[in-house]
């Protein structure tokens, strides 16, 4: 990572049952501290120009609306506890609707802060800029007009970010993957995309977020953002969004170095004809193709590298990825909630690092994934339903990474839902996935991926691009071959006068 910036992972629009979603804010803060680096909790506060709906509907919104309200003293009084931890961030917020205008997201640097209640973007815009709080419009496609964002009232005073990805669906353009189907407001209008505001001349960087409903921040498919921070502090992150050193995330933690003639994603530069590209690309799955998108085409594609023998690709860290899940399905009237724990060892090798694939169903106020370090390993408490499963999913996953060679094992002892002992060697995994079953059909049953070499898994390059005459946005979108996703934000490049 240039510039010693580390990369913080967080989730900056999500909600609870302070408002219209479910689940305690003692719960929310507790998931987001157990896998994210910061968060922000963003109630429902208000829609000024909501219309009467088939048999008095919005009252659900009202009753949220006044239940933030009811509450906000007590939502002041635990993210200002949340923040006493070290190496976790916790920061206020609200969400403001508006159909006109669009849906933003108002995010306080520090504690203890207020709700604002106004009937228009600029009073809005106002109270953030004597709040230094950020302003970030969300599901942005949907069409103007119906809570899609209004591009003709944008501003950057506020707002160095964008929504571009939540569970809403994908706003980058109107033909990409992850469409809108979950609401009611549309699809997606291809002038509220952010490449048609890109190429309006708009400038902003990208970030995702979940918007999660179940108050569970960093829902794994429904959105998270990375920062390039100099250190984990709230100062920090709120310094990288300012600065847009920013980039959106659909789920796994792919991790993005991308610069402009030596400056960091985000940035606003001058340059002569031409400018220098560099970019390094490590996911947690094998990459598919890293693009180079220069004023809404892409110029540019490199590609992993296909072929590698384990003897060669031990070299380097190897990543494995833990599925758990399936079971009974909803026809068979035998959905459940089941309850995982499970100890997993590295023998002749290290476990480096691990991710957390955590999706947010089913909801359970009680239940918890949890993650602890052993001596060797990690012992992991985990749960899976088809009940709520976010786009029907319902598995968690964990991705380790792993220094080892041909002989390394994985070793697992499942305790629940019944007790159960293997080991596979990584020569194993680089040949086949294995599947395990834990009962006759249609019981529940757990996968380990085939293993990922880091040659696969990392795209690293360099490349000249023409600029031409006036201004143009350059950014980088990288793809696995799983589909998951990520765009860094945009660098904008104004040629020089000749």
């Amino acid at each position: 990572m240039g510039q010693n910036y580390q990369i913080l992972f967080g989730d900056i629009h999500n909600h609870n049952a302070c408002g219209y979603g479910i689940g305690s804010m003692e719960r929310s803060i507790e998931i987001a501290r157990a896998h994210l680096d910061f968060f922000a909790f963003t109630g429902h506060s208000s829609w000024h120009d909501m219309q009467s709906m088939e048999g008095g509907r919005e009252n659900h919104w009202l009753k949220g609306f006044q239940k933030l309200r009811d509450q906000w003293p007590r939502v002041q009084g635990l993210i200002r506890e949340a923040n006493q931890n070290r190496d976790f961030s916790a920061f206020l917020g609200f969400e403001w609707h508006s159909s006109f205008f669009g849906d933003h997201c108002v995010v306080f640097p520090d504690d203890d802060q207020p709700v604002a209640y106004p009937d228009h973007v600029n009073e809005l815009r106002r109270f953030c800029l004597e709040k230094n709080a950020l302003m970030i419009p969300h599901h942005l496609a949907y069409p103007e007009g119906n809570r899609g964002v209004n591009w003709s009232v944008f501003e950057p005073d506020c707002t160095p970010v964008v929504e571009i990805f939540s569970e809403h669906g994908n706003s980058e353009d109107d033909r990409g993957p992850f469409p809108f189907f979950s609401h009611s407001m549309g699809g997606r209008a291809t002038s509220n995309t952010v490449r048609a505001a890109l190429n309006k001349g708009l400038e902003f960087g990208f970030v995702a977020s979940s918007d999660s409903h179940s108050g569970f921040p960093g829902a794994y498919g429904e959105g998270l953002m990375a920062a390039l921070c100099t250190d984990n502090s709230r100062q920090a992150i709120f310094e990288a969004i300012w600065a847009r050193r920013t980039y959106a995330l659909t789920g796994d933690r792919i991790e993005v170095d991308f610069t402009v003639d030596g400056n960091s994603m985000g940035s606003s530069i001058e340059s002569a004809d031409t400018v220098e590209i560099a970019f390094d690309v490590a996911g947690r799955d094998e990459m598919d193709v890293v693009e180079l998108i220069r004023d809404g085409h892409v110029v540019s594609r490199a590609f992993p590298q296909t072929k590698s023998d384990l003897k060669q690709a031990s070299k380097e860290p190897i990543q494995v990825r833990l599925e758990w899940g399936w079971g009974p399905w909803g026809d068979l009237a035998l959905e459940r909630t089941c309850d995982w724990q499970f100890d997993l060892k590295v023998k002749n090798g290290r476990l480096l690092r691990h991710f957390p694939c955590l999706q947010s169903g089913p909801f359970d106020e009680q239940r918890r994934h949890r993650f602890q370090p052993l001596v060797d390993g990690l012992s992991a408490t985990s749960y899976t339903s088809r009940r709520g499963a976010y786009r029907q999913v319902p598995n968690q996953s964990l991705v380790l990474e792993i220094d080892g060679d041909a002989g390394t094992e994985v070793i697992w002892t499942f305790h629940k839902p019944v007790p159960q002992q293997g080991s596979a060697k990584l020569s194993e995994l680089y040949e086949s996935s294995l599947i395990q079953l834990t009962g006759p059909f249609p019981k529940e049953s757990f996968l380990w991926h085939r293993l990922v070499p880091q040659p696969a898994s990392r795209i690293s390059g360099t490349c000249s691009l023409e600029i031409a005459d006036g201004r143009s946005a350059v950014y980088l979108r990288a793809r696995q071959a799983n589909g998951h996703l990520a765009w860094a934000s945009p660098v904008f490049v104004h040629r020089r006068e000749r």
